[in-house]
């Protein structure tokens, strides 16, 4: 149960590691009801860990995760294990009725449609590529009728035009739910800039900034350059043959480092 009945979801103080590494570093993050939320950073910087804990198929190692009551929680991940066989179909009919929804089949025809789906709902999920396991993937985090969606790296795996139907799908039926919380996790800023309201940067497990969407676009132009400039920030000293010895322990690393600048020079 949250502290604040504003919020969907209160992280306070989350750590999380696996064996002695640390992936979450000492997080705090409110989740407002109807907010649009975007985290971006680079890979392996503990993103998609953070929907794992919220969605709690991940525990944290330290801190407390507070969600409100009775949560309705849709989730996309990047990638999802099905039980062998299953259909498309299968899954969605199991969805209705853990959550005990009684969509009509119009309902159920028009996320079909819009994810393009219909062709391949009665076939086995392993079976299907990787695109098509997304909007399975996509079909089940909507079927629900989530209070917080969470998606991760939604773009993965369609092509233009599919994405915009999709993107249409949520702008038309899905985000114009006043009470909906969103959190996206992408490397398309321009699906964040699109989406959100907020875009939070991460690196190395930890949150080193939250600024408003609509700030960002004023201050330097779009999302993107907004995330190069921060990515250079971290990438200081990558070009400094010194400076890489010491972060690598220096000694015998000066070699690596001299030739990791050759390395640079040659892709450059």
């Amino acid at each position: 149960m949250t502290k604040n009945e504003k919020n969907n979801v209160e992280i306070i103080n989350v750590s999380k590691s696996y064996n002695k590494n640390v992936v979450i570093k000492n997080i705090s993050l409110d989740v407002p009801i109807g907010s649009r939320i975007g985290i971006v950073g680079p890979n392996g910087t503990g993103k998609t860990t953070i929907c794992e804990m919220i969605s709690q198929l991940r525990a944290p190692t330290s801190g407390t995760i507070n969600i409100k009551d009775d949560l309705k929680i849709g989730m996309q991940l990047q990638e999802t294990k099905y039980p062998r066989g299953f259909t498309g179909w299968d899954m969605a009919q199991f969805y209705l009725r853990a959550y005990r929804l009684n969509k009509s089949i119009q309902d159920i025809q028009k996320l079909l449609y819009y994810l393009d789906a219909e062709a391949f709902i009665n076939k086995p999920i392993i079976t299907l590529s990787g695109g098509q396991q997304q909007k399975i993937n996509i079909l089940l985090a909507l079927i629900v009728e989530p209070e917080l969606l969470i998606l991760d790296e939604l773009a993965t795996g369609l092509d233009l035009e599919v994405r915009e139907r999709i993107y249409e799908l949520l702008e038309k039926e899905v985000f114009i739910k006043p009470d909906l919380s969103v959190l996206i996790v992408s490397h398309n800023m321009q699906e964040i800039e699109r989406f959100c309201q907020q875009v939070i940067f991460m690196f190395e497990g930890a949150i080193t900034s939250v600024n408003d969407v609509k700030t960002i676009v004023e201050e330097y132009g779009s999302v993107e350059e907004y995330v190069k400039t921060k990515f250079k920030e971290y990438k200081i000293g990558m070009y400094d043959t010194e400076e890489l010895a010491k972060r690598l322990g220096g000694g015998s690393n000066e070699k690596w480092a001299k030739s990791w600048k050759k390395h640079l020079k040659k892709q450059n």
